[in-house]
């Protein structure tokens, strides 16, 4: 009984020194690692979306990574960003994956009408990054998950479609808003693209009260970071260019 003992305290103690090690690994997560990891989520996104290069896709993805580049060249967190294109036209939106890896959908871009809403939608994505919302994510999945960085192939990339609660999408917002902006983008197009998307929501017979709700309080606050901070607004915006 006593062996027995002695060699469950032992594994007990094996396993703790494992979880602290893979946690103080998690919490030590250099830029290299995160991009590393971030890269592995990118195929990972490609697979389960079913995407597949081509030359329209090659096109469209090269238009996005040069304002996307314009964007981050701004951005107060220096990544090396890389943006992609999900052809679903069912994906109105976009979404941010550790890293800097950046992917818009199909759907978003058929509803914008300038280059300035683009800029506005890759300024949000890249705040997710800026602001940690993809790297926090990631090392509370490592926590959970009980896997270091370098078994970061465990990580399911579904992890990182759901957003980041109200505040974390605010705070997106807002200083995607103002980063847009900072690059010679508009400020105007973004509440323009939110407006376009709530007449689509207000007429949509399953769209729920919460979800038009959420749409009002975000053009609010971006008329208000907008006049708050003296925005500079261009005389126009720059014509899509999309391929």
């Amino acid at each position: 009984m006593g062996g027995y003992t002695s060699h469950v305290k032992f594994g007990f103690t094996v396993a703790l020194v494992l979880c602290a090690a893979r946690a103080f690994a998690a919490a030590a997560l250099s830029d290299a690692d995160e991009a590393r990891i971030g890269h592995i989520l990118a195929e990972k996104y490609a697979r389960v979306r079913g995407l597949a290069p081509g030359p329209r896709i090659e096109s469209i993805e090269k238009y996005l990574q040069s304002v996307g580049d314009r964007v981050a060249a701004n951005a107060p967190r220096h990544l090396s960003y890389h943006f992609h294109y999900d052809p679903d036209p069912r994906f109105k939106s976009a979404v941010a994956l550790p890293g800097g890896e950046i992917f818009v959908g199909g759907g978003i871009l058929a509803l914008l009408d300038s280059e300035d809403q683009l800029a506005a939608i890759l300024g949000h994505e890249i705040e997710h990054v800026v602001l940690d919302h993809c790297k926090d994510r990631l090392l509370r999945l490592l926590r959970e998950q009980h896997i270091s960085p370098a078994e970061a192939k465990k990580l399911g990339v579904e992890n990182f479609f759901d957003g980041y609660g109200h505040d974390g999408e605010a705070a997106a917002d807002r200083e995607g808003l103002r980063l847009a902006a900072t690059s010679g983008y508009s400020p105007k197009s973004a509440v323009r693209l939110l407006e376009t998307l709530l007449l689509m929501a207000e007429r949509s017979p399953s769209a729920s009260k919460d979800s038009t709700t959420a749409l009002q309080e975000r053009i609010a606050e971006m008329r208000s970071v907008m006049d708050g901070d003296k925005l500079q607004i261009p005389s126009f915006e720059k014509p899509l260019a999309l391929p």
